[in-house]
């Protein structure tokens, strides 16, 4: 496993929203909100293996924005437990912006209540074990 297969991975089985799959621009624009420094280019290198030693603050971007612990990009055992994971869709913590998937199942609350429940789920998955295992670390 790879580096730039890891990622590969990830980008093709952790879409958009609207189900399009990320492009580099619009990780290299999410990473740079969180204050990590990767352009879109160098997103690009990772991803097609012309470069394969990120700096650790991008692996951990990386692994926030997907939402897999960085040991994804490091470790075989914890890439192919997530993998799996990724591919049987099994009790996943909830890639970037499905949280409002769940808020739209609750049409009758009023905003504040699911801007609450948005918070509430963010928080949760924050609390998840880098390992998957749903250990709190802290």
């Amino acid at each position: 496993m790879s580096f730039a297969e890891a990622l590969s991975f990830l980008y093709e089985q952790r879409p958009r929203d609207d189900g399009k799959p990320y492009s580099d621009r619009n990780v290299a624009e999410a990473l740079e909100a969180s204050g990590v420094e990767a352009s879109y280019s160098y997103l690009w290198m990772l991803r097609k293996g012309r470069k394969n030693n990120p700096r650790a603050d991008v692996v951990t971007g990386l692994a926030a924005f997907f939402r897999v612990p960085a040991g994804f990009f490091l470790d075989r055992p914890v890439y192919e437990a997530w993998r799996k994971r990724i591919e049987n869709d099994a009790d996943l913590p909830m890639p970037r912006g499905q949280h409002s998937i769940l808020r739209r199942s609750f049409d009758g609350m009023s905003d504040r209540s699911q801007q609450l429940l948005a918070a509430l789920a963010a928080h949760v998955s924050s609390l998840e074990g880098e390992d998957g295992t749903g250990t709190a670390h802290g």
